[in-house]
């Protein structure tokens, strides 16, 4: 009894140790079947949001292209209508951010400098754009990207209009921290080549670790996708054993691509570490089979949240980058319509110098401080996101006209931070936006525009696009299109200003000072006031002065063949020539081409010009190239700026012109007239050739003769006059 009571014991402990181990080889068999669901359902949720900012990378890339080509199609536009001349390309090129600008012929000879230089008529897309396409391409062999427009004349391309920008120019198509810097994003054409990437991480040096064979599946269906215009993505491997989810999307009909690389432990390798973990667990107690399933269930939940982290999260202050500023933003708008809603851009001002005395780490703290502080500034929906670099944007609402002084809020605010180069200044534009149709990346371009005009203000400056400033823009727009047009036409003429010297008690002609006039069709006589500045902006200055001395240098040799006396013409040169290497050589080339006689000519540079070279020595050896061409050179408005008399000791100027500021009050004043004689005296000792100008009174003229001062200029003696006005006014050449 007792042994068979022993074998049914035996034999109940053998059946609970099968069920048991049956119930645990379920339960693990579950567990793993639920972490392979998990990970696949991961590998979903990344594939999706792989594709969404794919898609809104390929959107992004497509607007900043469509933008580049339609400044390049109304380039195109006014160079048929003759609104723009080929010799205002540079200044148009300057303004579009293109590295060059030029119209090809039918034939394609390259019209570019050696370093873009190609035979354009062997490209493809070149041979396109002559069949009215609009198209770009890389340089063969150069560093840059081609855009190219056809020019249509009566119906007929008769050229081409083409574009340079720089490769670092073209890398700013993609976005170097994708997925906080860990993956790689790069634009493809239609073949699989790469067109543009990023410096780092290059999107090819990604795809090789791959090693992947031109046979395989997944390369032979991309191939046919990128063909057909299709998306798709494709699971890859590397030979260290990793692997990698690639992801390629369209971009409009440029047939063009977005490809997108990040690493598929990204998000799946903490997945993996907790299902391991839950199926160590299953194996000991089914009774951890639902916490296996919670914990499961709040991964996903974490997953995407660090998901949503690296997407949209500046790595820098943690806080919002700008896609997340977008899209909840236009979000919110959407939901509120009627709370008012502003977008500011905020930049740092003297930024570079923080990094470059303290080290970036130091930089990095500033930007989070002033992200923190924005915070603290802000109401509840509001929001703010740093953008590119020391720029910040923010989302306020409520009425418009407490806009201004919110943004006098942020910069006291901000203005209580000490930095390493004093009191943080910020400079700020703000936009409203349009509630019924929320466009806050268009917001945001209008309030950095805004900024833009007042950023050099001190100590801190904000500004609104609003309806005058827009009108603003547009009126200068439409200026900038009519001195386009003045330089077609040839509506600019010179005017002189007569030099006089006193000859045996009477004063005489000694020479000229050109200025500029623009003859409007329409207006008349515009005086320089009113569109010097705007040539300044807009780097047309550098074009106007060249045109200027080209009708000085004409007009000295048709007094040569006239038997007028060659009197000398001084002309003024502005600062933004001294940005250009070598521009000298322009006006050596005009010398000879127009035969004059180079010792007629002065060049006048004030002090800004010659400071804006920083070294004496690089303002000297300026002087000794002007020297060499034959020409004189003259030190403008002294005494208008921070005159030193160390410049006349250094720089070897033939003559030295008074500003007209020492002349404005009464010269009876002793102390007056011991400082004017005492430059005057000290010109004579230096054989520098002294010039006071803006004299409009007798008592002026009268004590700089006796002073000693060598030639006066002033509406005492004459205005600028016409050409032939100042002609009537020279002697024979033989007298």
């Amino acid at each position: 009894m007792q042994g068979q009571k022993k074998q049914r014991a035996q034999g109940v402990r053998r059946w609970a140790l099968i069920a048991a181990a049956a119930l645990l080889a379920g339960v693990g068999t579950i567990a793993v079947w639920n972490a392979v669901a998990l990970r696949q359902a991961v590998d979903r949720r990344t594939q999706q949001y792989l594709a969404d900012v794919s898609n809104q990378s390929a959107q992004l890339i497509r607007s900043r292209i469509d933008a580049i080509m339609g400044q390049l199609v109304l380039t195109a536009e006014d160079l048929v209508a003759g609104v723009l001349s080929p010799e205002g390309l540079p200044a148009r090129a300057s303004l579009a951010k293109f590295d060059q600008l030029a119209v090809v012929g039918p034939a394609g000879d390259s019209p570019f400098a050696e370093a873009h230089a190609v035979d354009l008529g062997e490209l493809p897309a070149f041979q396109s754009a002559l069949n009215g396409a609009r198209t770009f391409c890389p340089l063969p062999e150069k560093d840059g990207f081609l855009y190219l427009v056809p020019l249509t004349r009566g119906g007929q391309v008769t050229g081409v209009l083409a574009g340079v920008k720089s490769d670092a120019k073209m890398r700013l198509l993609v976005d170097n921290d994708c997925f906080d810097g860990q993956g790689s994003t790069c634009v493809l054409d239609s073949d699989g080549t790469v067109l543009v990437s990023p410096v780092q991480r290059p999107f090819s040096a990604s795809i090789g670790a791959t090693h992947y064979s031109e046979t395989e599946g997944w390369v032979q269906e991309m191939q046919e996708d990128l063909q057909q215009g299709r998306a798709g993505n494709a699971l890859l491997s590397t030979a260290d054993g990793e692997e990698i989810w690639l992801d390629y999307r369209p971009i409009g009909d440029y047939e063009l691509y977005v490809a997108t690389l990040i690493p598929r432990d990204l998000i799946a390798a903490e997945v993996d570490l907790h299902a391991q973990q839950a199926i160590g667990f299953a194996v000991g107690a089914a009774a951890l089979l639902a916490l296996l399933s919670a914990v499961g269930i709040i991964y996903q939940g974490r997953a995407r949240a660090q998901m949503r982290r690296i997407a949209f999260s500046d790595p820098v202050t943690g806080g919002y980058n700008n896609a997340r500023f977008l899209w909840e933003g236009e979000r919110l708008v959407r939901q509120r319509p009627a709370e008012g809603w502003a977008v500011i851009a905020l930049n740092l001002k003297d930024f570079r110098l923080v990094n470059e005395v303290k080290g970036e780490e130091s930089g990095d703290d500033l930007l989070r401080q002033v992200h923190r502080a924005l915070l603290q500034q802000l109401g509840e929906g509001e929001l703010a996101a740093r953008g590119e670099g020391d720029t910040f944007y923010l989302l306020t609402r409520g009425p418009q006209e407490q806009l201004a002084a919110r943004m006098e809020g942020f910069s006291a605010r901000l203005g209580a931070i000490d930095t390493a180069v004093g009191r943080l200044r910020v400079s700020q534009g703000g936009c409203f936006v349009n509630p019924s149709a929320p466009d806050l990346g268009a917001a945001e371009r209008r309030a950095n525009l805004a900024r833009r005009t007042v950023a050099e203000e001190y100590p801190s400056s904000a500004a609104l696009f609003d309806g005058a400033f827009a009108a603003r823009q547009e009126e200068e727009i439409e200026r900038l299109k009519e001195l386009e047009q003045a330089f077609a036409r040839e509506e600019f003429c010179i005017y002189l200003q007569p030099k006089y010297r006193q000859r045996d008690g009477r004063a005489e002609v000694a020479g000229a000072e050109a200025l500029v006039r623009w003859v409007h069709p329409g207006r008349g006589l515009i005086p320089p006031g009113e569109f010097i500045p705007l040539c300044e902006r807009t780097g047309l200055i550098r074009q106007l002065d060249l045109l200027v001395f080209e009708k000085v240098c004409l007009l000295l040799k048709k007094w040569a063949e006239q038997g007028l006396a060659e009197v000398p013409i001084s002309v003024n040169v502005s600062r933004q020539h001294l940005k250009t290497a070598h521009f000298l050589d322009s006006y050596r080339d005009i010398l000879q081409r127009t035969g004059a006689d180079a010792r007629r000519l002065e060049l006048e540079l004030t002090e800004n010009v010659l400071f804006t070279t920083r070294e004496i020595g690089k303002s000297r050896e300026l002087i000794g190239h002007i020297h060499q061409l034959g020409m004189r050179c003259s030190l403008d408005d002294f005494g208008a700026g921070y005159s030193s008399l160390g410049l006349l000791k250094d720089l070897p100027v033939d003559a030295l012109k008074l500003d007209r500021q020492f002349f404005v009050g009464s010269l009876d004043s002793p102390r007056s007239q011991a400082v004017v004689r005492a430059i005057l005296s000290l010109a004579r000792a230096l054989d520098i050739e002294s010039v006071a100008e803006g004299i409009e009174e007798e008592g002026q003229a009268a004590f700089l003769w006796e002073a000693g001062c060598d030639l006066i200029q002033g509406y005492l003696y004459a205005p600028p006059l016409p050409t032939a006005a100042f002609e009537s006014l020279l002697p024979p050449a033989d007298n």
